[in-house]
C-alpha cells in the first residue's frame, strides 16, 4: 500500500503503511537533543542506570503510560489505523501539554537537587526542609494531575477499538524493534564488521576502515533526518565515490575508496543495517573531529 505523507505541525506523519508496522511519526533526534540538555546532568545520588526525564519526576512515574507517545511513537502505532483528524488532534495535544509538563519537570528537579544538597551536603534539620518537601509533593501532584487530563485527551480521540489496541501497545514491549535489531547486528556482523569496528579502537595501526561511530557522526551532520541517512547508506555502500563521501578527507586518503559492496549485501538489507546504526551510533558522549576539519 502506497504511503502517503502530510505535513502536520511541522511534522511527516506516515498516515497509512504497508504489511510491515511502522510508527505513525518519527522521533526527530533534534528535539530528542534539546530534551537531554533541558534535564541537565544526574544528581551524584540517582541510583538508576538511567535517568528518565521528565517521567520520573510525575507522582506516579510508571503505572501510568504516556498515551501520547505511544499513539505516535511506538514502533508498532500504525497499527491503530488513525485518520488524518486523529493523527492532527493527537499532535495538537502533544504539541500543548508536552512543553508545559517539560517545563514543571524541570522544577521539581531542580527543588528535589535543592533538597538533597540543603539534606545531605548543608547537614540541614529536617524540619527547615519540610515547606521544600510540600512544594515537591504539591508539584509532583499538580503534573500527574495534567498527565491524567493528557489521557482523557487521547480517549475522547480515538474509537473505543482504537483505544483497545493502544492499551494493548502501552502494556507490551515493542517485540518488532527487538526482532529488528537482532537482526541488523546479525547482517551488521556478517556484512560490515570485518571493516568497521562498533567500539571504540585501542590500536589504530590495525584499522582497515573507520569505526562505526565516527562514520555515523558525520553522516548526521549532514543528513540528520533518519530517512535520508538511510538513503545515502543504501546508496552509497553499493555506489561509492568521492564526491558523496560525509567523512573528513583525510579518512579517504588513509584508507582509501570505499569499495562497492554491490552483490554483498541488498538494498533491504541495506535498510535494516542503516537504521540500527542511526539509532545505536554515535554512543552517547563520543567526541570525534567535525566537518571543520574536512575538506
Amino acid at each position: 500500500m502506497k504511503k502517503q505523507i502530510m505535513i502536520v505541525a511541522g511534522l511527516a506523519l506516515l498516515l497509512s503503511g504497508n504489511a510491515m508496522a511502522n510508527p505513525n511519526l518519527e522521533k526527530n533526534p533534534e528535539n530528542l537533543k534539546k530534551l537531554q540538555k533541558m534535564a541537565g546532568e544526574k544528581s551524584p545520588y540517582y541510583r538508576a542506570k538511567k535517568e528518565v526525564f521528565p517521567k520520573d519526576y510525575f507522582l506516579v512515574s510508571q503505572n501510568l503510560p504516556f498515551l501520547v507517545g505511544i499513539s505516535l511513537f511506538h514502533p508498532n502505532s500504525d497499527t491503530l489505523k488513525l485518520d488524518k483528524k486523529q493523527l492532527e488532534a493527537i499532535v495538537e495535544i502533544k504539541k500543548t501539554t508536552v512543553p508545559v509538563s517539560i517545563k514543571m519537570a524541570k522544577q521539581i528537579k531542580m527543588m528535589e537537587l535543592e533538597l538533597a544538597k540543603a539534606s545531605l551536603e548543608e547537614k540541614k534539620e529536617p524540619k527547615s526542609l519540610n515547606e521544600l518537601v510540600e512544594k515537591i509533593s504539591k508539584a509532583r501532584t499538580d503534573l500527574t494531575k495534567a498527565h491524567l487530563a493528557c489521557i482523557n485527551k487521547i480517549q475522547t480521540v480515538l474509537s473505543d477499538e482504537q483505544y483497545a489496541t493502544l492499551l494493548k501497545l502501552a502494556s507490551s514491549k515493542p517485540k518488532k524493534m527487538a526482532q529488528d535489531n537482532t537482526k541488523a547486528e546479525t547482517l551488521f556482523k556478517n556484512k560490515c564488521a570485518s571493516c568497521h569496528s562498533t567500539s571504540r579502537p585501542t590500536d589504530m595501526s590495525k584499522l582497515v576502515a573507520p569505526p562505526v561511530m565516527g562514520v555515523m557522526r558525520h553522516l548526521k551532520m549532514t543528513y540528520p533526518n533518519k530517512k535520508d541517512a538511510v538513503a545515502f547508506i543504501q546508496d552509497y555502500v553499493v555506489n561509492p565515490s568521492k564526491d558523496k563521501a560525509v567523512c573528513m578527507a583525510k579518512k579517504i586518503e588513509r584508507f582509501g575508496l570505499m569499495p562497492s559492496q554491490k552483490g554483498n549485501v541488498t538494498k533491504e538489507e541495506l535498510e535494516v543495517i542503516g537504521n540500527w546504526m542511526f539509532d545505536n551510533f554515535p554512543p552517547k558522549g563520543f567526541n570525534g573531529m567535525g566537518h571543520k576539519h574536512q575538506k
